[in-house]
């Protein structure tokens, strides 16, 4: 049993695979939500990361000033993403999408759209998304993804 004065202090979050390395926050969580952090982390090209929904809405902040992601809301600057996975890029009803990204052929998968949102130029040269190369890390795309998804 943990000693709940010490919960706050230092709580491991989440382990770097094969480096035994642990990320630690000062956020007061409880042992049983860090366990579950640490244990729930997906492999992505030979390392562990942790894709947080939660992180994910918090990083979605930036991303909001552009786009919706609740079922029926209208788009803004860039297209409602409620239900985006599985969906061909391009084809949001009532989005004016730009010519590169409608014939783009992008089906929007897990490892597309993080890919995407991390560079946006780069996956679909000429595209209207003025995200800055670079602008969102591996770590925050990751989160991005796991939060859309709990807006299917």
């Amino acid at each position: 049993m943990i000693d709940r004065k010490y919960v706050g202090a230092v709580v491991a979050v989440a382990a770097v695979a094969g480096a035994g390395m642990m990320a630690f926050t000062t956020k007061n969580v409880s042992a049983a939500e860090a366990h579950r952090t640490a244990i729930s982390t997906p492999v992505v090209e030979g390392m562990q990361v942790a894709q947080d929904a939660a992180a994910g809405a918090t990083a979605f902040v930036r991303c909001r000033v552009c786009h919706t992601v609740e079922r029926g809301e209208p788009n803004r600057v860039g297209p409602n993403l409620f239900g985006v996975f599985g969906r061909k890029a391009g084809e949001v009803a009532g989005f004016n999408y730009s010519a590169p990204m409608k014939s783009s052929n992008i089906t929007w998968t897990e490892e597309n759209l993080e890919r995407y949102i991390k560079d946006p130029a780069g996956v679909v040269p000429g595209n209207k998304m003025q995200l800055a190369k670079g602008a969102i890390n591996d770590k925050g795309a990751d989160d991005i993804v796991a939060f859309l998804k709990t807006k299917m």
